[in-house]
């Protein structure tokens, strides 16, 4: 089954003058070892104790950390919608990723991960955890959300692509979504196993949004088709126009209103420690392919 989301939202706060808001979150920028990562944290972050829930918002291909912030005008849409009181306040963390298909980004988040949480008041546990990207970084976003599929319960696929193989893009047949070779490495020859797995417990919301123009419509129809098929619990959001910034601004926008709002509006240490970061029975992730 899935929902349709109304366009007119992110419509609507598109209308705002984006630079006429009063609250305004600061912009910071850090390495975790050779990956730079910028990042959005709260007005508040530097003047109060509280702990956060983070966003890891990742880009597509040929963009890197900034794009979300340059192309995409983010900070002006946190401050905004956090500012009219339409998105919880939460640490957005946006790191590069180089494009590649080789599974090695993906199996490092953790890494990412766990250097956040070191560094930044971030609240541990999966209620606390979304994240979200747009074309690759989508990709890049499924494949996370179900290798660490105890660590993230709010995932969104914005213009996403579902697989690497080109000649599989186009394709309307249900055996090409994933497009698996040979040479495809095991995190993506595992995706139908481990998407079984995340959806034992599913997340609280999976969200996909596409545009009618876009040239990867054929591969969220065929993916929307799926999840449905295998009765797994998803949004999905169609609109108008391609694979461009005007749209994923649009659904991050209606993604952030989304997000975290079984949590109180204050959040300090000793609630978190309430929060433990425990795997489901301690399983160990083996890369054997089926």
């Amino acid at each position: 089954m899935y929902k349709r989301i109304g366009y007119i939202i992110a419509v609507l706060y598109l209308s705002v003058n984006l630079s006429a808001q009063t609250y305004h979150g600061t912009r910071v920028h850090t390495w975790c070892n050779d990956i730079p990562i910028s990042m959005y944290l709260p007005e508040d972050y530097f003047t109060s104790f509280q702990y956060y829930p983070v966003l890891y918002l990742l880009h597509g291909t040929g963009e890197n950390e900034e794009s979300w912030f340059n192309s995409g005008n983010a900070e002006q849409i946190f401050d905004q919608l956090i500012g009219n009181g339409n998105m919880r306040k939460m640490i957005v963390v946006m790191p590069y990723s180089s494009g590649e298909t080789d599974g090695a980004y993906e199996n490092s988040f953790r890494d990412l991960m766990s250097f956040v949480e070191r560094n930044f008041r971030t609240l541990k546990g999966k209620r606390f955890h979304a994240i979200a990207g747009l074309s690759l970084g989508g990709f890049y976003a499924m494949h996370i959300s179900h290798r660490y599929y105890n660590k993230f319960d709010y995932v969104g696929l914005f213009s996403a692509i579902y697989t690497t193989d080109k000649k599989s893009i186009f394709k309307k047949e249900r055996d090409a979504l994933f497009g698996i070779t040979q040479t495809s490495p095991i995190i993506y020859k595992n995706t139908e196993r481990d998407l079984a797995r995340q959806n034992r417990i599913p997340p609280k919301l999976y969200f996909i949004a596409i545009g009618k123009r876009d040239f990867l419509y054929n591969q969220n129809v065929l993916f929307r088709e799926y999840l449905t098929e295998k009765e797994y619990p998803f949004v999905y959001h169609e609109t108008g126009g391609g694979h461009e910034w005007k749209n994923w601004q649009a659904y991050l926008m209606t993604f952030l209103p989304l997000l975290f709002n079984d949590l109180p509006n204050e959040i300090d240490a000793s609630y978190e420690e309430l929060e433990e970061d425990v795997e489901e029975g301690h399983e160990v992730y083996l890369d054997v392919a089926n």
